[in-house]
């Protein structure tokens, strides 16, 4: 990934991603923004922050991309896909991914361990933006937000590049229920007991879905580990760090 500032924001992209035309994304750190302690300072969403500091932070992302909107979904946890049509900005309904073939708004998943997947279409011009955590990635998220995008705009799954947000790493993924919260399926990613690699097992879903190996980029960042980085686990009560993408 490439760390760089913009407009006075700490942000990171994909080197995959940054060589398409017409695509803008960005991950967000907690820095830059106008929240206080223990939400310092970029939080996207979440806790007990000041609504009116995190509608700023919002705000603040919107104009360092230059974007004209940016719109997100109530997430909770499932699988279930919301196209971005029209003038639709902010919060746009429950669900937990969002795809658009429209210019200018920028899709956004808010995020403290869970991974956000980023799924571009550089030809056709269809991007979506996927929520998953890992009671998403054992309910098929990741293949679920690949069908829609094949099914609503018409593009072959060879076609699209995808991008595997910071998140809970194998290092820091512990999941002491593991036989009964991820199941006999997650065996093979487990790296040391308790621990399971789930940056590999969205990796797997993609491939299965139908993506290329060579057009899928992984961040490779714990966000617990990285204290630039909001982290539920790590601390408890927090903020939201974020991951958008935009057709421009």
């Amino acid at each position: 990934m490439i760390k760089h500032q913009q407009r006075g924001l700490e942000l990171y992209c994909f080197e995959s991603l940054s060589s398409l035309p017409g695509v803008v994304h960005a991950v967000t750190t907690r820095h830059g923004g106008v929240s206080a302690a223990p939400y310092d300072s970029l939080n996207l969403a979440g806790g007990g922050d000041d609504p009116a500091a995190i509608e700023a932070n919002l705000e603040l992302l919107r104009r360092a991309l230059d974007l004209e909107r940016l719109a997100w979904p109530e997430q909770v946890h499932g699988i279930d896909m919301l196209a971005v049509d029209g003038d639709a900005a902010g919060l746009v309904g429950q669900a937990d991914g969002l795809a658009t073939d429209q210019a200018g708004v920028g899709l956004l998943i808010r995020q403290a361990d869970c991974q956000a997947v980023l799924l571009v279409e550089p030809e056709k011009r269809v991007i979506a933006n996927l929520h998953v955590g890992w009671r998403g990635s054992v309910a098929g998220a990741v293949g679920r937000g690949v069908e829609f995008v094949v099914e609503r705009y018409g593009v072959d799954p060879a076609g699209l590049y995808a991008a595997i947000s910071p998140s809970l790493g194998p290092c820091c993924a512990e999941f002491i229920n593991h036989a009964d919260e991820l199941g006999p399926a997650y065996l093979p990613y487990q790296v040391r007991p308790n621990y399971f690699d789930l940056w590999q097992a969205t990796w797997d879903q993609l491939t299965a879905a139908g993506l290329r190996r060579d057009r899928i980029e992984t961040a490779a960042k714990c966000n617990k580990c990285m204290d630039s980085f909001f982290s539920y686990r790590r601390e408890g009560e927090t903020g939201r760090f974020g991951t958008v993408v935009a057709l421009v």
